[in-house]
């Protein structure tokens, strides 16, 4: 097996030089890329990025500690002691070396962003093509440009496909990363008001996210949401770059045409293109990124059946949906539904209206909503917050557990109806949170990842639980 990287290509990657001459001398190659100390392994090539609170270069006699064949550093001495690679700006080598390895990326190239579902989307297409060829794809949400960077730099030139997840929170960001990734498919999941308060309206996030078409190869494909309010406006973006257009949705316009999604036993079931899946793991809303992975993989000309076959088995990532169960005793569980990654008004609503499904399904349990503040909503965060108020009182929960300014106000408005219960910061929950935990609850956990709701789980965990499914 050949290494990632040998000296000559990393050389010629990231235009660098050789001060000591010693570079990966008398080594083939690195086999791995790296830009921390913690995590590094055996072999890897650690390159040393200077950021606002960091400075990789003082981390290098670990990496080395570690097991790293090679090094790439800004700083001729350091060069010269630990016989590295020396370039102007580690950071710019590392978007070189990035390049240089989609270039050479001779596989079909996969990448994706959207308002919502990116990461869940991203889950499903690359768990499935994996069972069919060689698959490379970004790790965890690591969607930012050193993640990317990162993500490619670490591709095998030999694979069949890259499935990368583009992120962004202002104008701009996703046409650079386009323009790294150039993609062979380019899907956008959905446009919505998250991370608005950098945005004047809806619109610039949908412009902002339409920029992934920029970076489309030639003869290149563009996937869009049909149900989606701004498609309309994303289909004009795809036709401005000639793109091939595949549409997925319930319009009979639609190349990948949904008749019906319904909740059904554990999960829920998809009618499309005169078929009939079953998810045995996923709600309604995951059904949709469901749809979106099959669409890539009928423009790849796959086999839906298998790949299909594959996602009906896969269950939500942790934060997204997954499901965890408390062991109270014989016949005394409760059941937790963490979504607590991130929320936007538009997951959030989905993920209520779910909740509301789940419960009469749990009709004998009582129910418990931990809502933490959306974040990034700008000048019309309040409001948004309060339109969440009519399904909450439909759902009409046992227990409301806010967390943050904005939530708040939600428990403000609801607490003569409903038992509520409202923190601005995680610590003072963190430390009651035992005493909310009850047996035969059904539990939903959603907020923005900057509330730390997400530090809730560890405590949910040290119960006697296990992963489960919810029925």
């Amino acid at each position: 097996m050949k290494p990632l990287w040998t000296k000559k290509d990393l050389m010629s990657a990231a235009s660098a030089s050789d001060p000591s001459t010693y570079f990966l001398k008398n080594i083939d190659g690195v086999w791995g890329v790296s830009i921390d100390d913690r995590t590094i392994k055996k072999g890897d090539l650690f390159v040393a990025l200077i950021g606002d609170k960091f400075n990789g270069h003082d981390f290098i006699e670990n990496a080395i500690r570690k097991g790293a064949y090679g090094i790439i550093v800004s700083d001729i001495k350091l060069a010269n002691k630990y016989n590295g690679l020396l370039v102007k700006d580690t950071k710019k080598a590392l978007k070189q070396i990035a390049k240089f390895s989609r270039y050479r990326f001779k596989g079909t190239t996969i990448a994706l962003t959207g308002s919502s579902g990116k990461t869940s989307t991203k889950h499903l297409l690359a768990s499935s093509l994996k069972k069919i060829g060689k698959t490379h794809y970004t790790q965890g949400n690591n969607n930012n440009l050193i993640g990317l960077t990162l993500t490619l730099s670490r591709l095998q030139y030999d694979y069949q496909y890259c499935v990368l997840e583009l992120g962004m929170n202002n104008t701009g960001e996703i046409r650079e990363l386009t323009e790294i990734a150039k993609p062979d498919i380019a899907l956008i999941t959905n446009v919505s008001n998250s991370h608005i308060e950098n945005f004047k309206n809806e619109k610039e996030i949908a412009a902002a996210k339409s920029e992934i078409f920029s970076g489309l190869n030639e003869n290149g494909i563009a996937i869009i949401n049909l149900d989606n309010l701004w498609s309309e406006y994303l289909i004009k973006k795809a036709k401005k770059v000639s793109a091939k257009i595949h549409l997925f949705g319930h319009s009979k316009y639609a190349n990948t045409k949904i008749t019906r999604i319904i909740d059904e036993k554990e999960g829920s079931t998809i009618c499309y293109d005169n078929k009939k899946w079953h998810l045995k793991y996923l709600n309604t809303t995951q059904a949709r990124n469901a749809i979106a992975a099959i669409s890539v993989i009928k423009e790849l000309k796959l086999c839906t059946a298998t790949s299909a076959k594959i996602i009906s088995h896969i269950k939500p990532l942790s934060g997204r949906g997954e499901k965890l169960i408390i062991n109270f005793g014989h016949k005394y569980k409760t059941y937790v539904i963490d979504d607590s990654y991130n929320a936007n008004p538009d997951s959030m609503k989905a993920a209520l209206s779910n909740f509301y499904k789940t419960k009469n399904k749990f009709n004998t349990y009582k129910t418990v909503l931990i809502i933490g503040d959306m974040l990034e909503l700008g000048q019309d965060a309040k409001e948004m917050h309060l339109e969440l108020i009519p399904m909450i009182k439909k759902i009409n929960p046992n227990l409301l557990i806010t967390i943050g300014a904005y939530s708040k106000k939600i428990s403000d408005k609801l607490d003569i109806q409903i038992n509520c219960s409202s923190f601005l910061t995680m610590p003072p929950l963190l430390k009651k949170a035992t005493q909310f935990i009850k047996p035969n609850q059904l539990i939903l956990i959603k907020g923005s990842n900057g509330t730390g709701l997400w530090k809730l789980i560890p405590i949910f965990k040290n119960f006697n639980k296990e992963k489960c499914d919810v029925a």
